[in-house]
This record gives C-alpha cells, structure tokens and sequence, in this order.
C-alpha cells in the first residue's frame, strides 16, 4: 500500500473515555510549499484514509450516487479542552491513521523491498481493515459509482493538488491504547459524520452513519473534503500505532499479554530497576544471583547491588542498576528516540555476586556474560546481544525487518514467588513520524530453586499487518568476566543445550552458565554460532560473509551438535544465536516464547553408577550386580532401574537418606520370562537421585550390557571302532567330528550370515576324506575344502542358515606310516562369522590330542570256531581236530623295535561245551598244542597260545599255523563221556605285553 502525500491534512480526535468528555480537534488544511492552498483541476477531491486530503493531477473528483458532491451535516467546528482551537504542528511531517509515514512522490517506499512487497502488505491491511470491519453497527456502506464492492488499488501514490481554498472541520479516531470501538447504541462522535475507506490510486468510496442524506455542494469545484476513518482495530495499523498518539504510560493497556485479570496479585510495582536476587542453595557458598533487566557493569563491587550509595549510582558505572523507570504519567512520546535514559527489555540475565570470600567492596565482584562487561546497550555492541523480533513475507524467506528500540516502561517484582516481570514497546524509531510495533511482556521466574534454573517467558503482542510471519532471535556476543576469547562454548548434548565453564573465579569457585533450548513448552527451534558477533540474528546484510551469518532465514536450521562437553569450534569472539519456529501471527494477538537459563558454582552430579560385565544365567533368571556412589548431599534419596529390551523401567532398589562418596553394591537377579535364554537381549541399568523439596529428578549414567547366547564349539576323534583313540598308530584312520551350537533357539529368526568353521591341518595325516557339512537331520547346509594346511567348512548363504541350526562337520583322516612315534595328532577348529544381526563371532574348540605310538593289538580273532557239525561218538577216547575258523587269529605290534617289544597271547574256556538239549552234559578236553606243548583250557586255567619277540611292524596271523599235526585247538573226549548233543562254549584270547624268552 502506498504512502500518504505530504498535502494530506492531519486531522486528530480524541474518543471518549471512560468519564472523559469527547473532544474533537480541527483539522486544518494542508499547504503548498509555498503557502497557499493546493489546487486542482476538473476532479474531486480524494482523500487519504487518516481523513487528509491529498492532491492528485487529473483525476476526478468522486460523487454521490445522484452525482452530486458529498456534504458534511451539522459538524461543529472542534475545541480543544480550554476553548482554544487545536492546531496542527507544521513542522512534524502528518500521518495517516493507520500508521503509514506519508511521502512525497521522490520518496522511496519506507522499508519496503518492492512494489510486490507494497501490494502484498495493501492486500493484508485491506483484510484486516475493510473485510472484517467495513460494516459498523448503525452504519451502511455506500457504493461507489460504477462498482459494488470496494477495489484496492496499491499501486504508488500520487501527490494531488485541491483546487481552492478549503477549509474543513472533521472528525477523526484518534487510538488511545486500551479502548476498544463504540459499542452498540453509544454514540461514537458528537456529530454524525460521514466515513470513508480510501486506498491511495483509487476512486474514494463513502460510508455513511445511518439516516443522514448526502447533500449536493453547490458546484463540485467547492466540494470539501472529508476526514477518513479506517475502519480497523485501534490496536493496529500497517506500520503498527503512531507512538503520539498513545499517550500516557500508566494508560496503556497491556491485559492481552497476562494470563487473567489477578496475574499481578501479591507483585510489587518498581520504580527503581534493581535486579531480583534468587534463593540459593548451601552449597554455592555465600554467592548471590540475580533476575535482571539491562546493562550491569561486571566491574561494580558485590556491595554496590545491595547499599546503593552515592557513590555506586548508575551514573559511576554508567550501567542500569538502580536507574530511574519511567514514570506512569510519561507519554511513550517522550520515549520516541534512543536514549541513555531508557533501560532495555532484550538484555535480561542472570547476574553472579561473588561470595564474600572475595572483597565485599572490592570492584569486579559481578560476573556478567554480555559483551562488553555487561554492558551491550551503553557499550556500543547492541548488536549481536539480546532479544531480536524478526518480520518476514515467508516462513522460509529472510527477514524483511527486525526490531529496533524496547524500552521498559511497567516493571514488577513478587519476591515471595521469585518472579521479575517487565512490560516494554517495540518502537521502531527509525521513521519520522515513530511507530508503536507491538508490546512485550518479559517474566523471569524461578522454576528450580535447587538448581537455580530461570525460566524467561517472552509474549509478544503485535500490532502490525504490515508483514505475515514473526519470529524472534535471542544472541549472546559472549563476554564471562570480560574474558570473551575465554568464554568457551560447550554441548549439552543431543540439542538439549549449551554450557560455559569457567574454573576458580576471584571468589576460588567455578562458574556454570546454561542455556537450555529443549524440553519445556515453547523453547527455540534452532542454534546457530558465529566468530563473528557484531550482527543480529536476522541480519543478512551483503558485509557478513556466508559463513559468518547466523539465521539467514526464519527458519535456518542448527549447526551440528558436537556431542555432550564437546566444545563447539568458536574461539576467536564467540557469539550464538537461537531462533524460534516462524509463524503467521495475525495483528492483535500474542505469541510466547521460551527460554530457561542457569548460572551456578557446579553442575548436578548425578548418581554415578556401574554394572558388572558378567552377569549369568540362574534357574530364576539372570542375576546381574555392580556399585553405585551418590554425590549429592541434598539427595531424599535413590532409585535404581533396569530395563531389558525395549521394555518399561522397572524400579529394583531403594535407598532414603543416600551417603555422600560411597561405594554400593547392588545386585538383582532379573525374572527368567523376561530375559528367555536363547535370544538376543539388552540390558540398561541406571540411578535416579530424587529431590523432594523442588520434585526434582536427576538421573544418573545408563550403563548397558548385551547378553547374547554362547557359541559352542566342540571337536571329538573316533577310531575306526568308534571309540576315542588314546594313542594311534601310523596307518591308522581317525574320524573328526566338528559340533557347533550357537546357543539360539527357535524363536530366534537371525542367521549364520557369513560363518565358516577352520582348523589348521596336522601334517601326520594324509589328505581328509568324506568331508561333511550338515544339521542335525543330515541335511547339507555347507561345504569344505581343504588345502596343505588348512581345512575349512562355509555355511550356505543363500539360503542362509538360520543360527538356532546346530552343524556338524565331519571329515576322516589317516596317519602317515612314516608319522614319528611318541608324536601327537593335533586339532583345534576356530568359528567365526558376522550373524546377520551384524553381531561377530569368533570362538575356539577344545583341543584333540591323539598320540602316535606303536600298538600291540588284535588285528582280528576268530568269531566261530568248530570240530565238526556230527562228530560220531566213540567208545573209546576219540580226538576231534579243528574244522572250522571264521576268521584268522591275527595281532600286530607297530611300537619301536627300539623298545624291544615283546608279547604273549593265552586263551581259557571262559564257558565250557556244555549240550543244548541237555544243561547237565558237558566235554571236558578242550586242548592247545603249541610247540609241542599241550595245554588244557579250562575256566580256571589258561593255555598259551602264542609267544612273540617283535622284530618286524608286520602282522602275525597265529591262525595260519593251526593243523592237525602242528599248532592249534583240538578236542579230545573221553570214552563214555559223550551223549548224543549239540556243544557250544566259548574261548577268550588274551594279548599280554610280556616279555618273553624265545
């Protein structure tokens, strides 16, 4: 929307207050330059929507809807409350009414980045002053010549000339904060007059009160023009309120920023700004902090906050402890331009007195964080320090515009509450005439009186359409202790906020300060930081380099979060910024802002908590243990959790009254349904220091183990009678099994992944055969190769083995011959692999150890040994030779011949011939001839079979040397002993390591 010409006529009114007479100024006519009365030709005469009449080169001038010009009925001619008749300042340059600075056709557009931006603005204000409120109670609209509803036209005004001398008297709304339009029934003005909605670049359209008639003028050349009124809420305007027309400080109505009517209750009023001193706790040992609004000189003495004598007036440190505020009969007029006088809104803080360790009277008792010394405001570096409010056309764009002056003018105290609260205007005083943009409410308040934590809430009231969107930025140019290129910026971590340490103070205590940005309603959205602090938030302006800017738009995202106590990279003159989500704030409402900030001596030192890396498995489930230390003396008492899993914290121990630095053990055994053996879980324990007084929690390190079953891998060595070998002779086979369990069960739906099963090859054994990967059902689910040193079982990936799969591997393997006694065949398997929950793997088998020596043992022996199947009986002694052998009588001795070995087989009847029919007969006479020497074979005595002194690792078959001449077994019955019966009993070899003389 346009601006309003310089020709246009100032016209101000004064609305009837509460017990107030309504008073009416006169609105005089505007000059040329050179004095005389601006002309026009051949066209009526527009007017400006604050009621003054503008000039305009050929254009018409606009008639009523019988064409005649429009008259004003019954107007008195204003008076001011003495008599006299009000004039208008021809020095200040009019206004209009709803707060747009008028101009001059040369004129740029005022903070205006295009015609674009000029049409959008039109657009809005249209909504908010004609949609809405075009119709008032007891008025109609009238229509224009040729079209029915209004049309704005925003396009770059034009300066129109009147032709004549008009004089007009009018009247026009003048805003006094806090009242709201005529209601019903009342009467608004003294006279009924007619109001018009004029957009700059349009023909005018008329509003008239009902029942009065539009009267002809007698020629349209002498038609008079007319004083406009917008029709809008008092509260707002294009570029907000007219800071003149507001009057009176104590009259301002500031009820739209508190919560209800008796927020203020149990609060005192200052007069004086002094900072708000806070509750401390007994270990920050004898300091003091305070809530406070404006410059503090870090420089003052610790005293000097508290006596306030002459010789610490704020005119010594030139800061703003102990100035004057403002005084409630001062018109916000008077606070129209910067002044040292002023104490600032944006610069809130948490001030530090050092203890009295450090000297009471002693200067640099204060420890302030702004630059410079506390004093950003009287220090020249109000950029870059302070709350910011930020104006914009798009959530994502830049910021169009950024506030300029908020002073204080209301400031209040509830020192039982520990709340400070502030009422200030954002004035924008970079226009001529100045502008009211809105109105601030600032609350500090203790919400942690342990910890000392404040909590600012910001409500901003806007009173502009100018711009959609609203943000704010709140920057720190940091300065602790007037060390800035010392005051190091730290992480809280995962965007929970950022901390300043600074070690052994004058006072020999630390300092913390904390901003904290997340977890409470209403907190900032992002964080920037910057090394170069002489800028505002929003600020983009073409002499900051990109890297320098902070919010380059109402919306750029944070910078990375270094992670908890990591320091963030800025150390040359550290600055940040933080800036809240950017949102459509409609002219007359509020929004909040939050902010929670922290000074002390120390940080929380939670409880300090361990947990043993070797839990176990009982029948109850498993049992876990490990030692916590409190820290905090101020401690109620101590909670401890475990969680398993993604499930809920479960409280398992209790402790009122906790001791300071000591050790505690704990232990618990968690319920076995909640950690089922076989699967994957986790394990988190933690502490919780509980504070009774402040219902504070604070919770300890989580401490986290991960139970996952145990791989098993076991190998086993068969011979080849499927017993396991103590020793092994060279020639001999041994039979490898490889059993791996991962300890998963079914419920378990991971897999194998990439799994092999390794073992390095012994070079005593020949290449492996029959090499097997397979389940438990034989299935195979793998294969093995093998190479000169090593042999090596892969699990199938496609499809991949699920884990809860046992596998076995399975190869055989012969002792070379030339194998060297008194070796030993050695194996050991390895798994290792990557399951496919990303989970490694890598376990070890026992060892096999299998000895090679020589072995003196049966090759094989005889199963069936027979005399004949129908042997006749005799009547005398009859002999019956050997018939029948099922297999040889065979031994072999493969030990060193240098051991000399040597050795003896015997045999006994173990069961005697005894009939089958008949139990009660048996043969006696069962004989061994061996060298010509015979020996009966009985139960009780034994028979020697053979003798040997070994010389040679081959095999001795004594079986061969059986016949009936020479060696061997043969039965001998005596006459009359033997009834018709079959005869079976069975004979036992025995090999003996003996030696032996041949």
């Amino acid at each position: 929307m346009g601006k309003p010409t310089e020709s246009e006529i100032e016209c101000e009114e004064q609305l009837e207050s509460d017990g107030e007479e309504n008073l009416a100024t006169e609105c005089k006519e505007p000059e040329t330059e050179n004095g005389e009365a601006p002309t026009t030709e051949g066209e009526k005469q527009p007017e400006s929507e604050s009621g003054e009449a503008p000039t305009n080169e050929d254009k018409e001038q606009p008639e009523t809807e019988n064409g005649e010009a429009p008259t004003i009925e019954g107007e008195k001619e204003p008076e001011t409350e003495n008599g006299e008749e009000p004039t208008t300042e021809g020095e200040k340059e009019p206004e209009t009414e709803n707060g747009e600075a008028p101009t001059t056709e040369e004129e740029e557009q005022r903070e205006s980045g295009d015609e674009e931006n000029l049409a959008n603005a039109c657009e809005r204000q249209l909504e908010y002053e004609t949609e809405e409120n075009l119709v008032i109670e007891g008025e109609e609209q009238l229509e224009t010549d040729d079209e029915e509803n209004l049309a704005i036209d925003c396009e770059e005004e034009e300066e129109l000339e009147i032709e004549g001398n008009l004089e007009v008297d009018c009247e026009e709304e003048f805003y006094i904060e806090g009242e709201e339009l005529v209601a019903e029934e009342e009467e608004q003005l003294e006279s009924n007059i007619e109001e018009e909605l004029v957009t700059e670049g349009e023909e005018q359209e008329e509003l008239v009160t009902e029942g009065e008639e539009q009267e002809e003028l007698a020629s349209e050349e002498k038609s008079a023009p007319k004083c406009l009124r917008r029709i809008a809420s008092p509260r707002v305007g294009y570029y907000g309120i007219p800071i003149k027309n507001v009057g009176e400080i104590g009259k301002i109505d500031f009820s739209k920023l508190d919560d209800s009517p008796n927020e203020l209750d149990g609060f005192t009023q200052m007069s004086t700004n002094v900072g708000l001193e806070l509750p401390t706790r007994e270990s920050y040992q004898g300091r003091s902090y305070y809530m406070y609004f404006g410059d503090l000189a870090d420089w003052r003495s610790r005293n000097s906050l508290k006596n306030l004598r002459p010789s610490d007036h704020y005119t010594t440190y030139d800061d703003d402890w102990g100035r004057p505020l403002p005084s409630m009969n001062t018109k916000l007029s008077d606070l129209a331009y910067e002044s040292d006088a002023q104490i600032m809104v944006q610069n809130f803080s948490v001030a530090t007195a050092l203890s009295e360790d450090y000297n009471p009277d002693a200067t640099s008792g204060v420890v302030s964080y702004y630059f410079f010394g506390g004093r950003p405001y009287r220090s020249g570096f109000r950029a870059g320090n302070g709350l910011v409010i930020a104006y914009g056309e798009q959530e994502n764009g830049k910021a169009q515009k950024q506030s300029n002056v908020m002073p204080i003018l209301k400031l209040y105290k509830n020192e039982k509450t520990h709340e400070l609260v502030a009422y200030a205007a954002s004035l924008d005083t970079h226009t001529n005439p100045r502008f009211v943009e809105g109105y601030l409410k600032i609350k500090m308040s203790l919400t942690n009186e342990r910890k000392g934590r404040v909590n600012v809430s910001m409500k901003y009231l806007n009173l502009t359409t100018r711009y959609p969107y609203t943000n704010i930025g709140y920057s720190v140019y940091m300065d602790v202790d007037r060390q800035s290129m010392n005051s190091k910026m730290y992480s809280l971590g995962n965007n929970k906020g950022l901390y300043f340490h600074k070690t052994d103070m004058r006072d020999g205590q630390d300092y913390y300060l904390y901003f904290f940005y997340n977890g409470y309603a209403n907190h900032p959205a992002a964080m920037r930081a910057t090394n170069n602090p002489q800028q505002r938030p929003f600020d983009d302006s073409g002499v900051i380099g990109l890297d320098d800017r902070v919010f380059y738009e109402l919306n750029t995202p944070s910078i990375p979060d270094p992670g908890k106590d990591e320091m963030y990279p800025y150390t040359g003159n550290p600055a940040w910024a933080l800036r809240w989500e950017p949102q459509v704030q409609e002219p007359d409402t509020v929004r909040e802002f939050n902010l929670e900030i922290t000074v002390s001596n120390r940080p929380d030192v939670p409880v300090e908590v361990k947990l043993d890396n070797d839990g176990e498995y009982t029948d109850e489930g498993y049992r876990i243990t490990g030692m916590w230390n409190n820290q905090e003396e101020e401690a109620d008492y101590v909670e401890l959790y475990y969680k398993v899993d993604d499930g809920e914290p479960q409280k398992f121990a209790y402790k009122e009254n906790p001791s300071v630095n000591t050790d505690e053990s704990w232990g618990y055994t968690i319920p076995i349904d909640e950690v089922k053996k076989g699967l994957d879980h986790e394990i988190s324990v933690y502490a919780v220091t509980v504070f009774l007084a402040d219902n504070e929690k604070l919770q300890s390190n989580v401490e986290t183990i991960k139970i996952r079953p145990e791989l098993t891998i076991e190998e086993r060595v068969f011979g080849t009678d499927g017993k396991v070998p103590t020793e092994v002779a060279p020639g001999e086979t041994l039979k490898y099994e490889i059993l791996v369990d991962s300890g998963y069960i079914p419920d378990d739906r991971g897999t194998y992944g990439q799994f092999t099963i390794s073992q390095k090859y012994d070079p005593h054994l020949e290449s492996p055969t029959d090499l097997k990967v397979i389940d438990e059902n034989g299935k195979e689910i793998g294969t093995a190769t093998y190479n000169v040193n090593e042999i090596v079982a892969t699990l199938d990936t496609n499809p991949e083995v699920l884990r809860s799969t046992k596998v076995k591997f399975t190869f055989n393997a012969k002792v070379k011959e030339d194998a060297a006694e008194e070796d030993f065949v050695v194996s050991q398997a390895t798994a290792t692999g990557k399951y496919s929950t990303g989970d490694e793997v890598n376990q070890t088998s026992n060892e096999v150890k299998t000895k090679i020596s020589g072995v003196l043992k049966f090759v094989s022996a005889p199963g069936v040994i027979g005399f004949g199947e129908k042997p006749k009986i005799s009547s005398r002694t009859k002999t019956y030779q050997l018939i029948q052998v099922d297999e040889s009588l065979s031994v072999k001795d493969s030990r060193a011949l240098s051991r000399n070995p040597s050795w003896m087989m015997t045999a006994k009847l173990v069961k005697p011939l005894t009939g089958k029919k008949n139990n009660d007969s048996t043969l006696d006479g069962l004989y061994y001839r061996y060298g010509g020497n015979v020996s009966t074979l009985t139960k009780d005595a034994s028979a020697l079979v053979y003798k040997k002194k070994t010389t040679g690792k081959e095999e001795i078959n004594i079986s061969n040397a059986w016949t009936p001449e020479g060696d061997g077994l043969y039965l001998e019955v005596p006459a009359g002993t033997a009834k018709a019966d079959a005869y079976d009993g069975t004979v036992q070899w025995i090999l003996q390591n003996v030696p032996v003389n041949e």
